[in-house]
């Protein structure tokens, strides 16, 4: 049989028109883990919010966009003010208790300093006696001397940390201007008092250089006893201004414990007592009468108080 009988090929069966078309094999199906991969990677769509952009109509569809617009910045400057208005309040409330805290410390502290100014002064006085008896009596036995020599540094200082802090962030811009007046005051004043009692403590130390020599006083000669009556007193005068500067921090801010005394302070300067100032009325006229000529002192004016303790 013939190729011609048999009928027509495979491929002639396909080709051929009329024959039914053989269905295409599946594609091939990707890895369950690259679809997952594929997946991830493929970025979630994003929605994309635009204002309705409507036509602005005439006049009146122009300002009342534009009046839209404005109380829209409006609402927003308000928000953004009143949440800074909240947050300086709050900065203030704290920085106030911080700093009432600092200020009873620094008052425990001023207190400690009082006590320390009465006993240096006594030790002092102590110490001026007993080298103004060696200066009468040169070469007694430090053992026969009326009291022996006590040294005593005492330097207490304030604590500003908390009012740094605050004018170094700017929070007590914040505050009412007599506030800052009132806190600048006090920490100037602290300050004076505390560089006024460094001074001191200088002073007390200068006081002692005749033990880098010899620590036994009896061994000095008069020479260097007379040095150290010089020392010892200027010490004491050290402790004057100081205790000056404690008084006029108390007359400022009552709220500070009771200190010096202006007695206390007569007393260390050896003022002229209620007699003596009778006996020295005559004297006195006439020191006023040469005033006045001068034009220092206003006619029938008073008699003055006593000098002024230093302020600045």
């Amino acid at each position: 049989m013939t190729e011609s009988e048999c009928g027509p090929t495979h491929s002639e069966a396909i080709d051929s028109p009329g024959a039914a078309p053989t269905a295409a094999p599946p594609p091939p199906q990707p890895h369950p883990d690259q679809r997952t991969r594929e997946t991830q990677e493929r970025p979630a769509p994003m929605l994309d919010v635009h204002p309705v952009h409507a036509a602005v109509t005439g006049w009146r569809g122009f300002f009342t966009h534009i009046a839209i617009v404005a109380i829209g910045l409006c609402l927003a400057i308000s928000l953004q003010q009143t949440v800074e208005y909240f947050s300086h309040r709050h900065q203030i409330a704290e920085t106030r208790r911080a700093l009432q805290q600092e200020r009873v410390e620094n008052r425990r502290t001023f207190a400690a300093q009082t006590r320390a100014w009465r006993r240096t002064v006594a030790e002092l006085q102590n110490n001026l006696l007993v080298f103004e008896y060696l200066q009468q009596h040169p070469g007694t036995p430090q053992e026969n001397l009326p009291g022996i020599l006590v040294w005593n540094v005492s330097e207490l200082a304030f604590s500003t940390a908390v009012w740094d802090a605050a004018r170094e962030s700017g929070v007590i811009a914040l505050m009412p201007r007599e506030e800052i007046e009132g806190y600048n005051d006090l920490y100037g004043a602290l300050n004076r008092e505390w560089d006024m009692g460094y001074q001191a403590a200088l002073a007390l130390v200068e006081a002692q250089r005749y033990n880098l020599i010899d620590a036994d006083p009896s061994h000095l000669s008069p020479a260097r006893v007379g040095a150290q009556i010089e020392r010892v007193q200027a010490a004491l005068e050290r402790q004057w201004i100081q205790g000056a500067q404690m008084t006029n921090l108390v007359e400022d801010f009552p709220d500070f414990p009771a200190t010096v005394t202006r007695a206390e302070l007569r007393q260390l300067r050896h003022a002229p007592d209620e007699e003596t100032e009778k006996l020295l009325g005559p004297a006195r006229a006439q020191t006023m009468e040469r005033l006045k000529a001068a034009g220092v002192v206003e006619p029938d004016a008073p008699r003055p108080a006593p000098p002024p303790l230093p302020r600045r």
